[in-house]
């Protein structure tokens, strides 16, 4: 049997980075594409889910759903002010460095 030979052409390439805190809830991935262009990516995972109402009665739902949502808004606050410090952080250094 006659072996067939393929030659490849390289469409992409890219290098990627992924980084996670300590704690796995901050995910930071970065691409760096052939010609030289980033992509950055942040995600929290305590804010991936959708809220949800589940029980035995559509009211049940409803109320579980409401709930859900008053804690991922708790969430969500949370996430935003650790996410604004950081952001902070990252604007005075690039302040300190531009001097």
């Amino acid at each position: 049997m006659e072996h067939m030979k393929i030659d490849w052409k390289t469409e992409a390439s890219e290098s990627k980075t992924e980084q996670v805190s300590p704690d796995g809830r901050w995910h930071l991935d970065t691409k760096v594409g052939r010609d030289g262009s980033c992509r950055v990516t942040l995600v929290n995972y305590d804010v991936l889910s959708s809220p949800i109402g589940l029980g035995e009665s559509q009211l049940e739902c409803w109320r579980d759903f409401v709930d859900h949502c008053e804690r991922l808004s708790a969430k969500l606050e949370k996430v935003k002010a650790e996410a604004a410090a950081v952001l902070a952080g990252l604007e005075n250094d690039s302040k300190e460095e531009r001097k």
